[in-house]
């Protein structure tokens, strides 16, 4: 900032002493010769013997950014000409933290944004030495001091000492909450008490206010203000006590008579007392208001709502009785439109029904939602054409039992308004019959929708241009002029289009430990190229995919100016590159079955982007199996293949685990896959599994089923691809996503020499929303998946080995929470050994022919209350095999569950009835896991 306004002011006195109309030749000498070289391509007039000064002050503005200036001075010599030197800007050297025991050294750096090579700024660097204090202060630490030392370093930098000093942090020790009403003291007090020994952060007290004025809804004190705090310390400041006052601390009761359509519940719904407070005496007169405009807007437009309060002898506990004269539900019995207009009246109507509400829709009466849609409908018409379309008189009448409308509307449509010509003022860079193309408007009825559109396409075609400045001067103004008659248009586009913008340099900030290129390869604005609102967009979009960032922000230094060639400024905060987690369970699979996971990944390797990952899993099942089944994961990520954006991945699985509890068949597995990814769009995925290959060796747990160990290499390669448009990876309530899967495999690639084939799987699932309702929708989710896999090995089979495809571990098998509920997957699923023809012994069934599948999943999700909520379910599958004939292939079940949100997916507990139940099979099954499909 200090070196902007000393370069500003010096060629502002600079230009003070200079006649205005001063022309002379600029020396710039003393500049590095790599940057006179860049100079003179940019501004070719350098090399002229004259020079005009605001081609001085560009020059300026675009050397001012660069790191190696401290200060720019242009002064007039003695030859006739201007001469411009600068001042070399000091470096940083050493950045060493000292006494910070709170903050780990990466977290302090990451905040102090100060690293080695940075331009020494004594301004700057106070400026965040503040911004690290506050970071304390944010933390509990209210005394916290920061000083900065400066000493001289090697080759002329400024080392900086970073000494802090954290003193102790401020601790919430005790909380009083103060009113008449003693049991409400003390039950907030309880309600706090969790925040005992929390630090005191503007945080944490916002926690309490916020869990405090919860509570105070929940328990209906509607009227109560909870104030405060007021904060004593003790003598070192380490410990605080925090002391609030409720007033009008009075409860609230709330009773209904006279109901008939509606119960109590419903209508407590539609006061939403859990979010309701108000300071009026009278809020029973509120709340009947309240609930009077529920019944309008359900379209009883008769009824009426009183309220009576009543203290029922208690100074802290009142009553509100609400009594409801419903009256009878107003059904509007027709529409009836007169007046002046070109279509058939019932076109009219259907927008008003159409676009009022749902309530209107469906064939009842509300006034303010008929004012809706008589708005609309002026609205729809003036799009189309009709500029001076209006309801000229409405008018109401009742049948004799009042339960029934007749609306009758007077409307003018008004004359068709026609596009006379289309005109553009001020553009330079595009013809005018170019941008008449952009807009995409045409001779005929001049449409509002048409406007906007208009006005839309040609500020993306100059933005996507590099015009990043353009603007639309009458945008707002007399974009649209008529005629005295008001039937015909002239639309004018006053145009500034501004500097074509190109970037000329790029400036990094806040990657003290992820190196430059990596910030580089994920921008989508290189050096040279024009610069689009398109292009910062995805350049922020990329970054934060990264995950080492915490925040992004990209900008041009010199935006909102006529400058052409700009510096592009990338800011960054860093997040810590290394996580660790640790978990355990439990589900009813087989009785009971505890889960066990620990896992370590290191996201962000020396600061190149590469990562490494290590997870650990176990499984025991103490009421049958008893056998300790595990898998280790090892992953490796590279993350700019051959300089691109295309990814490497190196996964190593390694594995036991029991894949079929009929007849104890533990299979263990070394799996090596190197896959290559890349995002094709945001929301597009693909992969690539280059090679993949399993190493699965098959044999029996105990002497039930005895046999010999089996081993198999099963070698593969083939593409993945997912469309992700939902609204939210966890929950979602919206969008689809789908998934395509395909692979092959054959002996030449490595594998058993029996094993040849090819897979395809492709599935897509729906979420709609259902009703209105924002915050808890209802959400319908459907699932339709179908695979298909074909054999092409032709070789025989002989004594020690069967031709084909292993089906247990390539084949289609439904049954478990991801397919068809009702089954459990290694238990009972379908097709079983019985429809494969297996059944007893340790036989094993090889697909010689080919065989399809075919899933379908249909959810209805509802809230209940808060985050639960529940779901009603439908699942089906089949599987079929050519040449077998499988008893029942399509397998059905239902049931219904309940769904508690977390931030990573649902808890679901689910109970799931089959349909079509086989012999030997159970009714029905309870599933628990986190996550939906």
């Amino acid at each position: 900032m200090i070196r902007t306004l000393v370069m500003a002011l010096t060629f502002f006195l600079f230009i003070q002493s200079s006649p205005a109309w001063a022309k002379k030749a600029l020396d710039i000498s003393s500049l590095p010769p790599e940057i006179q070289t860049d100079l003179v391509r940019r501004y070719p007039q350098i090399n002229k013997d004259f020079i005009a000064l605001d081609v001085v002050d560009d020059i300026l503005r675009y050397l001012q950014p660069k790191p190696q200036f401290d200060r720019l001075v242009v002064t007039e010599g003695a030859a006739g000409s201007y001469k411009l030197d600068y001042i070399h800007a000091k470096r940083i050297g050493e950045v060493n933290f000292i006494g910070n025991n709170f903050l780990s050294n990466s977290e302090t750096s990451a905040i102090f944004a100060v690293k080695s090579g940075d331009v020494f700024d004594q301004q700057s660097l106070a400026e965040l030495g503040e911004k690290l204090r506050l970071h304390y202060r944010d933390q509990g630490f209210l005394n916290t001091v920061v000083d900065i030392e400066m000493p001289p370093g090697k080759n002329e930098t400024v080392d900086i000492n970073l000494k802090i000093t954290e003193n102790k942090r401020t601790l919430i020790h005790n909380l009083i909450v103060q009113s008449p009403n003693g049991k409400l003291n003390k039950d907030l007090v309880n309600k706090l008490d969790s925040r005992i020994d929390d630090p005191l952060t503007d945080k944490y007290l916002a926690d309490i206010l916020k869990t405090a004025r919860s509570f105070l809804n929940k328990e209906r004190y509607v009227r109560a203000d909870f104030v405060g705090p007021k904060i004593t310390y003790n003598s070192d400041e380490s410990e605080a006590t925090l002391s609030y006052r409720v007033d009008r601390p009075e409860a609230y009761e709330f009773d209904f008579k006279g109901q008939r359509i509606f119960g109590a519940r419903k209508l407590r719904n539609a006061l939403d007392l859990d979010n309701y407070y108000s300071a009026n005496p009278n809020i029973g007169t509120e709340l009947a208001a309240k609930l009077r405009n529920h019944y309008l807007a359900e379209g009883y437009a008769r009824a009426e709502v009183t309220a009576t309060e009543d203290d029922k002898g208690n100074q802290f506990l009142r009553k509100i009785t609400f009594e409801v004269e419903e009256g009878p539900r107003v059904k509007i019995q027709a529409i009836n439109i007169s007046g002046k207009f070109s279509r058939n009246p019932k076109h009219y109507s259907d927008i008003i029904r159409n676009y009022s509400s749902v309530t209107v829709s469906d064939g009842y009466y509300n006034k303010d939602d008929i004012d809706t849609g008589l708005k609309n409908l002026i609205l729809a018409l003036q799009n189309e054409g009709y500029l001076q379309s209006k309801i000229v008189s409405t008018r109401l009448t009742y049948n004799k039992e009042k339960d029934q409308v007749n609306l009758y509307v007077n409307l003018d449509e008004g004359p068709l308004t026609l596009i006379q010509s289309v005109s553009f003022l001020g553009n330079e860079a595009y013809k005018n019959e170019e941008l008449l193309k952009v807009t995409g408007l045409q001779p005929g009825p001049l449409k509002l929708s048409q406007i906007e559109e208009a006005v839309k396409n040609i500020k993306n075609f100059y933005q996507k241009n590099g015009y990043i400045e353009m603007l639309l001067l009458n945008e707002r103004e007399d974009l649209v002029t008529y005629d005295e008659t008001n039937t015909k248009a002239i639309l004018n586009f006053k145009i500034f289009e501004g500097p074509q913008v190109r970037t000329a340099s790029i400036i990094l900030e806040g990657n003290t430990f992820t190196r430059d290129y990596v910030l580089y390869q994920e921008l989508e604005v290189k050096k040279g190229e024009l610069i689009t609102p398109q292009k910062i967009e995805d350049s922020i979009s990329h970054l934060q995919r990264t995950g080492f960032f915490g925040t992004v922000e990209v900008k041009t230094l010199e935006e909102k100016t006529n400058i052409a060639d700009r510096t592009v400024i990338v800011r960054v905060t860093e997040r810590e590159p290394g996580t660790f987690n640790i978990g355990a369970g439990a589900t009813n699979e087989r009785q009971l079955t505890l889960r066990g996971y620990t896992g370590i990944s290191y996201r962000n390797l020396l600061g190149t982007g590469r990562g490494v990952s290590l997870r650990l899993e176990g499984n025991y099942n103490i009421a049958d199996v008893k056998y300790l089944e595990h898998k280790v994961v090892a992953g490796y990520l590279e993350p700019y293949l051959f300089g691109s954006h295309i990814r490497g991945r190196v996964n190593i699985t390694l594995s036991s685990q029991i894949t079929d509890f009929n007849i104890k068949q533990v299979t263990d597995l070394n799996q090596y896959t190197y896959t290559i990814e890349k995002d094709l769009t945001s929301k597009i995925l693909g992969t690539w599994d280059i090679y993949s290959l399993a190493q699965v060796r098959d044999s029996g747990l105990d002497e039930t089923y005895p046999y010999a160990p089996t081993q198999q290499d099963i070698v593969t390669t083939g593409p993945n691809i997912d469309f992700d448009f939902r609204d939210n990876p966890f929950n979602p309530t919206a969008g689809t996503f789908t998934r395509v899967n395909a692979e092959y495999s054959d002996p030449v690639f490595g594998g058993t020499e029996t094993i040849k084939y090819w897979r395809a799987v492709a599935g897509i699932t729906f979420y709609s929303k259902l009703g209105t309702a924002q915050k808890q929708p209802v959400v319908w989710a459907n699932n339709f998946r179908g695979g298909y896999i074909k054999n092409l090995s032709q070789l025989p089979d002989t004594a020690d080995r069967q031709n084909g495809i292993p089906w247990d571990k390539k084949g289609f098998t439904l049954g478990g929470i991801s397919t068809v509920r009702g089954y459990e997957a290694g238990t009972e699923y379908f097709p079983n050994n019985n429809d494969l023809g297996i059944a007893g012994g340790n036989k094993k069934y090889y697909l010689t022919t080919d065989s399809t599948m075919g899933l379908i999943k249909s959810e209805l999700r509802f809230p209940i209350y808060g985050s639960v909520g529940g779901a009603l379910f439908y699942d089906g599958g089949i599987v079929q095999i050519q040449g077998l004939e499988i008893n029942e292939p399509y397998r059905a079940a239902t049931g219904g569950g309940f769904r508690y949100n977390t931030p990573v997916g649902p808890l679901s507990v689910d109970l799931a009835w089959k349909l079509n139940m086989q012999p030997g099979e159970s009714p029905w099954r309870v599933h628990i896991s986190i996550g939906t499909f």
